[in-house]
């Protein structure tokens, strides 16, 4: 059967073929499919109704004219087809009676028609393709139809032609003159035409309408007997319930046009064997899908495009996988070796060689895969330009097909990995000390058309991770996060064992010794299997290296579009070596834009709950590429790592693990990025993000990880300096303060870092915007042995006056004034500390302002224990004290003071 795509293809100019790290395009020029697989040069235009031309480029805009064939008007069809030359495949291995020796079969009908062909042989065999019926002749019945249609008896016995047509068809069915096609199709067309004829009167026209006034019109045949049309004409054809013929409808449904597309796709969906046809068929869906027009796409996934293109998929995977059983059965995959004592080629004996013929079936049967991956290849191809539409049209399709294609696209993901283990351990056996064997194995194993199959279908993929209803089903599927991680494995153990690739204890290893007494030979084999395992899983990592950058690239889009979902994080967080291969792209990679999606990638993995922690401080991969991370240029890929980093320091044991590691190299990033002066304000998101993770581990529990915190150098510099930045946003700010409150609750003498933080407070004191360094400096005073330190400590004393006096109306002022008076008060208990006070001005003015005011009136106080005792008061409890009793014992220390000097 030959199947005709009657539209022109556009021209396809010649491009050099890009590197491996492109986004290559492997697929052929179909004027090179056509010169490849014995089929006639191309017309590149379209011959429409009127002789005129059309291109292909003109099909967004006005459609060519199809017009649908009528019932019994093959003949007109096949002048038609012999007039004008058209592109077509050969699916019978027909020959055309043409002098360019070109297949112009005649074109079949569309699915939209669903047209019913019969036979009139009970035993012919017929085939459903979509909504057509088809029925197929044996090759006896072929030859004798075809013996009769080159005698003149054939035509002079055919019944009468209608006038309009019959010139036509006697001329194009008669031997000698030029025919449209032959082809098995051809027999079922001349079956329905004489079971068209038939219907009318005898002798007479093969529409017989009685026009008697009569009610009981009929089509009648075989002295007037009348009978109803069959399901299939009737469903076609514009007949009505009594069997009567209008020919204004016909003529109506004449002129709606077929669309290319669906021509396109109809001519996919038929062709099945040989492989040619199939290829030819892809290499125009190749030109006709490669654009960037949405909408055409989304009309592409709406008319099943997608289904077909799944369906051949389907079909050539199937056929591949049969290879593969072939050379599983001839003895090629046996482990990687040839037979049973690891003969092959290149050692053992003549009778343990491979013989010419299996070299011959060898190279057949490669050759055969050859083939199948470029028609992998154009098919992923074709996918991925009809997923260039709209979100909502890919998500109809997934809801369409989702779930029961992912197999599909997997077995795709998995074929070069699978070819790369055969050659590795093809290798081990026949050449294990060969230096640089197994390196060479493996970068020949991939073939272009496996990567570029690859890279679209992770294209695809990314495409569908998008979609919410998608995301658990991607990850709970079968081989996916598998494959998915050795798509960006980029982490090659032999790049860094000098010259060999591969470590040559391993391979002496292997020769194993000789000599050996029996005994010991059983013992001998294991460890040199597990020798064997061991430098055939080194010789694979890093096979993604060998996939394209922008494989790669999709991969981590879509493994980031799937740890977004929450239910995913821990599935993925438990596949081998998925998260530290996507740590490696960020080592490894060129570009920038890998490097922004892993850290998205990474920040979504970390983003769990207080019981979902995932313990990600253990990795010092992570660790290592979070910090190479934050200091990218990129204010989101900035973000992201800091955000990633406040993720994993919400528990306490991880806090440990980041104030450990490399002696604070964590903490020393994070006060880089807060202490960074951003007048622009580009980096303000990743600052406030490193300002809210430090004090969210300075929150922590765990005495060493505050302890390590306080003692680095620099750090409660960094949070006071930050406070007095003019370039410096306010959350930033905020979280910086409360840092400093944090430390001045647990840091106290005699610990070393005391003097730092005084120090840091000193600086902070100007900020009064909130209470926290105010209640820095209460939380100070609050320890007694603290009192005397921060009344000697370099100008504290002037600080915290200043705090007592700052102005300002509003809530946070008068906190800020009374933590600091209530501050001043706590150090007056100490009889050391209240000598110190005594003589400073501010100290006295503070505490005069805070009982007198400044109208020179009292404030409000309650009358209780005099002299210097507060009658049991409590320094930790000054927190649930009346407004009165504080005034009171602000009263107290001023009394106090005065007696002091």
């Amino acid at each position: 059967m030959d199947v005709l795509f009657p539209f022109a293809a556009r021209q396809q100019q010649h491009q050099p073929p890009p590197s491996d790290d492109e986004n290559f395009h492997s697929l052929p020029h179909p004027e090179e499919h056509a010169s490849r697989y014995g089929a006639g040069p191309r017309n590149p235009m379209l011959r429409g109704d009127h002789g005129q031309g059309q291109s292909q480029r003109q099909l967004g805009g006005q459609q060519p004219s199809f017009r649908r064939p009528r019932p019994g008007g093959m003949a007109r069809r096949a002048s038609v087809a012999s007039q004008a030359s058209q592109w077509s495949w050969s699916m019978a291995g027909s020959v055309a009676q043409q002098p360019s020796s070109r297949n112009l079969p005649s074109r079949q009908l569309s699915s939209r028609q669903s047209s019913f062909l019969s036979m009139g042989s009970a035993s012919n065999h017929s085939q459903s393709t979509g909504s057509d019926m088809i029925s197929f002749r044996s090759g006896q019945e072929h030859s004798m139809q075809e013996g009769m249609r080159r005698s003149e008896e054939y035509y002079e016995a055919s019944p009468q032609q209608p006038s309009d047509g019959a010139g036509r068809a006697s001329q194009a069915r008669r031997p000698g003159a030029l025919s449209a096609s032959f082809s098995p199709m051809d027999g079922a067309m001349d079956a329905y035409n004489m079971s068209r004829r038939n219907l009318g009167a005898n002798g007479g026209s093969n529409r017989n309408l009685s026009s008697n006034g009569g009610s009981n019109r009929n089509l009648s045949s075989n002295g007037g007997s009348s009978r109803n049309l069959s399901a299939g004409l009737e469903s076609d054809h514009p007949y009505d319930d009594e069997g009567y013929y209008d020919e204004e409808e016909e003529e109506a449904e004449e002129d709606l046009p077929v669309s290319p597309l669906r021509q396109l796709l109809d001519a996919i969906n038929m062709s099945i064997l040989p492989t040619s046809l199939r290829l030819s068929g892809l290499a125009q869906a190749v030109e006709f899908f490669d654009h960037r027009d949405k909408a055409m796409h989304d009309a592409e996934l709406r008319e099943g495009g997608a289904f077909v293109l799944y369906h051949k998929l389907g079909l050539v995977l199937r056929l591949s996988r049969c290879g593969d059983h072939e050379q599983d059965a001839a003895g090629m995959r046996n482990h990687g070796s040839l037979d049973k004592k690891g003969g092959g080629p290149n050692g053992g004996n003549p009778n343990q060689m491979m013989s010419y013929q299996q070299h011959l079936h060898h190279s057949m049967l490669m050759q055969q895969q050859s083939e199948f991956d470029k028609e992998i290849a154009m098919i992923c191809s074709c996918l991925e330009m009809v997923h260039r539409a709209n979100p909502d049209a890919i998500a109809q399709t997934w809801d369409d097909c989702g779930t029961e294609i992912l197999p599909l696209l997997v077995h795709v993901l998995e074929r070069p990995f699978l070819k790369i283990e055969r050659a590795v351990w093809m290798t081990l056996q026949q050449k294990a000390n060969v230096p640089g064997s197994l390196e060479r194995a493996v970068a020949t194993a991939v073939t272009r058309d496996q990567k570029l199959a690859v890279q679209k279908v992770t294209k695809v993929l990314a495409m569908y991770s998008l979609v919410p209803e998608a995301k658990e089903p991607m990850t709970r599927c079968d081989g996916m996060l598998k494959w998915l991680t050795r798509i960006v494995d980029t982490h090659n153990h032999n790049r860094h064992r000098g010259q060999g690739g591969v470590d040559n204890s391993l391979r002496s290893s292997l020769r194993g010794d000789r000599n050996l007494h029996p005994q010991h030979e059983s013992e001998d084999e294991k460890i040199r299997a597990q020798q064997r395992q061991e430098l055939a899983a080194r010789a694979m990592s890093g096979s993604g290296l060998y996939m394209t950058e922008a494989a790669r690239f999709n991969t981590i889009a879509t493994l980031t579009n799937l740890a977004a979902l929450e239910a995913n994080r821990m599935a993925m967080l438990h596949e081998p070596g998925l998260l530290d291969n996507i740590c490696r792209a960020v080592h490894n990679e060129r570009s920038d834009v890998p490097k922004q999606c892993s850290a998205l990638a990474i920040m979504n993995l970390s983003n769990g709950d207080m019981d979902h922690v995932p313990e990600m401080a253990r990795n010092d991969l992570v660790l290592e590429t979070l910090l190479r991370l934050m200091r990218e240029d990129n204010p989101e890929t900035r973000r992201n790592a800091v955000v990633t980093v406040f993720n994993v320091a919400c528990s306490d044991q991880n806090t440990v693990r980041l104030a450990r590691y490399r002696d604070g190299t964590v903490l020393e990033a994070l006060v880089e990025l807060v202490s960074q002066d951003d007048p622009m304000r580009s980096h303000e998101e990743a600052r406030a993000n490193a300002a809210e993770t430090l004090f969210n581990m300075s929150c922590s529990e765990i005495s060493e990880t505050t302890d390590r915190m306080a003692n680095h150098a620099g750090l409660l510099e960094c949070l006071a300096v930050t406070l007095r930045g003019e370039h410096t946003g306010l959350e930033v700010k905020m979280y910086c303060s409360a840092a400093l409150r944090r430390f001045a609750e647990i840091v106290h003498h005699p610990m070393i870092a005391q003097g730092a933080l005084l120090s840091a407070m000193v600086k902070a004191s100007a900020w009064t915007d909130t209470d926290c360094i105010a209640e820095a400096f209460r939380a100070q005073a609050a320890v007694p042995e603290n009192c005397v330190v921060m009344a000697r400590h370099h100008g504290l004393l002037n600080a915290l006056s200043r705090l007592a006096l700052a102005g300002g109306e509003g809530g946070d002022a008068e906190g800020v004034r009374m933590a600091s008076c209530l501050a001043i008060e706590l150090m007056s208990r100490v009889d050391e500390a209240r000598a110190l006070l005594s003589h400073n001005e501010g100290i006295i003015a503070a505490l005069t302002r805070a009982s007198y005011g400044d109208d020179g009136g009292l404030l409000p106080v309650e009358v209780g224990g005099g002299g210097g005792s507060y009658g049991g008061g409590d320094y930790g409890e000054d927190d649930e004290e009346s407004d009165g009793l504080r005034s009171r014992r602000i009263q107290v220390a001023l009394k106090n003071l005065v007696s002091a000097m």
